[in-house]
């Protein structure tokens, strides 16, 4: 599971901040635009789902996400539309969609925008953790900075994510060898500093300023 676009079209900014709000837990970045504006905004590429505020007439705005997905776009497409607005509804064939009927929750549209960005590997809140531009998936053992993945050898990506999930609290090259490598574990306590240094070479320098040296103590995350 990695960073997405999600587009949000409605001509209503209510709308927009809700829809905006309801997917800020995920690991998406949003984009909004207006109806008149999605199509322009389509062909600037790189999005992932659009979120679209059909209202009683989705059909023609859908129309135009599936002829961006024609085009080889690989897109998704929730609407969001009006109970009326239900008898007649036709969803996309030639797009993966879904639809939410106005006055959903903010966690059914959240579900919702999951399911169809990532089926199969949805992940809960819990289980991933943001430090600005930076993404850890505990439940896949990855990271993304920026959106792209970080290439961490398994030991640098456990010892990262122990000390990024245990933020504030300084831990000594001892202990951070028996809570990441094991008690099974008979090499020399340097290894900790070799494995910080590829982490913060592969971090980039913004975000290697929060894992701080301790000296002659060990490592700390300043979260």
């Amino acid at each position: 599971m990695h960073m997405k676009r999600v587009l949000i079209v409605s001509d209503d900014a209510h709308t927009r901040a809700w829809a905006s709000h309801a997917v800020e837990s995920l690991d998406v970045q949003t984009i909004e635009c207006s109806a008149g504006e999605m199509q322009k905004r389509l062909l600037d590429g790189d999005v992932g789902l659009v979120l679209l505020d059909g209202g009683r007439s989705p059909d023609a705005l859908g129309q135009i996400v599936e002829h961006a997905a024609s085009g080889g776009a690989d897109l998704r497409l929730l609407v969001v539309v009006e109970t009326e607005a239900l008898s007649a509804l036709r969803l996309p064939i030639r797009v993966t969609s879904d639809f939410l009927v106005r006055g959903a929750s903010s966690d059914e549209l959240a579900v919702r925008v999951r399911s169809l960005l990532w089926p199969g590997e949805e992940v809960t809140k819990q289980e991933l953790v943001r430090v600005d531009d930076l993404t850890l998936n505990l439940a896949t053992y990855q990271a993304y900075l920026h959106g792209d993945p970080i290439d961490f050898t398994y030991l640098e990506y456990a010892l990262f994510a122990f000390l990024v999930t245990h933020p504030g609290r300084t831990y000594s090259r001892e202990v951070l060898l028996r809570r990441v490598w094991g008690s099974d574990y008979y090499g020399g306590s340097r290894t900790v500093d070799v494995h910080v240094r590829r982490i913060r070479s592969k971090i980039g320098a913004e975000l290697s300023r929060r894992l701080e040296t301790v000296r002659n103590v060990g490592y700390l995350w300043n979260g």
